[in-house]
């Protein structure tokens, strides 16, 4: 090598460990998100001494709610992450755990805010007594269901499609079942992950407004300080000024989410797409751009993270010693003996759990439950049928358009974070002026708790079809109809799936909302089970009512996951795949 080569790669190396302008702009971001979250963590470990507390109007204390409020966001949606990888591999990766887990995790999504915070306020609430942190643990708790259960059934389709290329790659690199799991199906569930993590954090928003007013004993609640709690209480003091400034705020936060956390990992996710040609466009970002670019944190702090990643997968099978592998080969009697007592003890808990509610549910009203359930199966299924026609065309031509789903992708953010709470007044306003009946809003309603997720699956669907399969397409010369029933549908299948399901969870939560609207003083509803739980759960002494109401909505969801999702989810893994 030259002295002039080695001067220039010296001088090149020297210039990496340069603090640059951008180091700069990274090094602000990052105080600047340090301070607030000291600030809004120390605002969450405060005495508890009061039943009520909440802002008022003015910009001030809405700013600080925001904060409050994003901290809940972003600690929920960690331990989102956790539960969906965790309990989506599990599920994938052994039948006897998925019996359990899919259903689970089917008939969560349909268990209404109000039905969870009824059981886990007094829980966790006892966990930080006294502490305004039992408070924030209920209302971090309520943002965690309502965002949790799509992202892990998103991680158990993805890994259940994994192409066979894949265990064909583990076989001849010969690596262990843990470096397989993070090096090539974690990495192939990354895009489906990421853009339901998208539409998971918009179910987030949808709940906040439910999970920031904690209903007490006897009547009382406590009012957290959030932007859900702000809204809220412009509803019930039908005050539009501070709805529209809580809707800014959603709308001001999701764009700040979008730039700094989601628009950058969408452009980092690009290298886990299984494809052979590459790319022409590119999404991108200014942040990600920044980071990468910002020489000192790329030197000290990108390297050091990426060598504490690499310990992590590959540590296990460099250190251990051959024989700890072992412990993947448990001996058979062993797993029918673990398999047989996982069913007895689950067995077990089911009949247990049935016997309690048979003694606290109030079977007389059961009889009341067939109409109501019959009345909200019927509107579920019109707003479920229409977003599916709506969204499944509108996601694959904004998912082939990279421009489109660049522009698109916080505007649908923004869409599916406002609950339907939001469109009250106007609805409200519409029903009195024109003497319409609430039974004609409700399905829209009810449809802007849905498409949303469905939207979001296919266009998540879309962005991860592999290049050459696109180019296949387009050389058999695939057109009109063919070009969907032959390619398109089939290829994007399980994402449709996934959106149908996760839809179906939010629309039983948006019919509670529907069939029952509050603005100020205002009561509006409509005969159906929504309506039923929405009452029931706002009474103190109709627990076993409520509980009934959730009950049934649990069981239509039993209905759907025994004849619609089984089915849909063996027709998915079965055919529509890329092997």
């Amino acid at each position: 090598m030259s002295s002039t080569q080695r001067r220039y790669n010296n001088n090149s190396f020297s210039r990496k460990k340069n603090f640059n302008n951008r180091d700069l702009i990274a090094l602000i971001i990052f105080a600047i998100a340090a301070v607030l979250y000291v600030k809004g963590w120390t605002g969450m470990h405060v005495p508890f001494t009061h039943d009520d507390m909440g802002g008022n109007a003015s910009l001030k204390d809405l700013a600080y709610d925001s904060l409050r409020t994003t901290m809940r966001l972003v600690i929920g949606m960690f331990f989102s992450f956790v539960f969906a990888i965790v309990f989506g591999v599990a599920a994938a990766k052994n039948k006897h755990l998925s019996r359990f887990i899919l259903p689970f995790i089917n008939f969560m999504e349909s268990v209404p805010l109000l039905g969870f915070m009824t059981f886990s306020t007094l829980v966790l609430m006892s966990m930080y007594p006294g502490n305004v942190m039992g408070l924030e643990a209920v209302a971090i708790f309520g943002v965690f269901t309502g965002q949790a259960w799509n992202m892990a059934l998103t991680v158990y389709q993805t890994m259940v499609i994994v192409p066979k290329e894949v265990d064909e790659a583990a076989r001849m690199f010969q690596l262990s079942p843990w470096q397989k799991l993070w090096k090539l199906e974690i990495p192939f569930s990354v895009p489906g992950l990421l853009w339901n993590t998208m539409v998971s954090q918009s179910a987030a928003w949808f709940a906040i407004l439910g999970s920031e007013i904690i209903p007490l004993a006897l009547g009382k609640q406590a009012v957290l300080p959030g932007v859900g709690s702000y809204i809220q209480q412009g509803l019930d003091n039908a005050n539009n000024t501070q709805i529209v400034l809580g809707t800014v705020a959603i709308i001001l936060n999701i764009i700040l989410f979008d730039q700094l956390f989601f628009r950058p990992l969408v452009r980092w996710a690009e290298k886990y797409k299984m494809e052979n040609t590459a790319r022409s466009i590119h999404n991108t970002s200014w942040f990600f751009n920044v980071l990468t670019q910002a020489t000192f944190l790329q030197t000290y702090v990108a390297r050091p993270l990426k060598y504490l990643g690499d310990l992590f997968v590959n540590g296990p099978k460099r250190f251990l010693p051959r024989s700890f592998g072992m412990i993947y080969k448990i001996p058979v009697p062993v797993q029918k003996t673990c398999v047989a007592l996982y069913y007895v003890g689950f067995a077990y808990l089911l009949i247990k759990a049935g016997i309690a509610l048979y003694g606290f549910l109030p079977w007389k009203e059961a009889s009341h439950m067939l109409p109501l359930m019959g009345y909200t199966t019927l509107r579920v299924t019109i707003a479920m049928l229409i977003s599916i026609v709506m969204c499944v065309p509108l996601g694959v031509i904004i998912g082939l358009n990279e421009k489109a789903t660049r522009i698109c992708q916080p505007i649908i953010q923004i869409g599916a974070a406002l609950p339907p709470d939001i469109y009250f007044p106007i609805i409200t306003i519409m029903i009195i002026v024109h003497h319409q009946s609430l039974n004609l809003w409700t399905i829209p309603l009810i449809w802007v708790g849905t498409a949303w997720y469905v939207l979001f699956n296919v266009i998540a669907g879309v962005q991860a079809l592999p290049q050459e399969m696109r180019e296949l397409a387009v050389l058999f010369k695939l057109k009109g109809w063919t070009w969907w029933k032959r390619f398109m549908i089939p290829a994007i299948f399980p994402y449709i799936v996934c959106g149908i399901v996760s839809a179906a969870g939010g629309a039983w939560n948006s019919d509670i909302a529907a069939e029952f609207l509050t603005y100020g003083k205002k009561e509006i509803s409509v005969t159906g089970l929504g309506e039923y739980v929405n009452v029931t759960t706002g009474d103190p002494n109709a627990t076993g009512p409520a509980a009934l109401g959730v009950l049934a909505m649990c069981f239509l969801v039993f209905l759907c996951i025994v004849f619609v999702w089984t089915p849909l989810y063996r027709l998915s893994e079965r055919r529509f795949n890329f092997n």
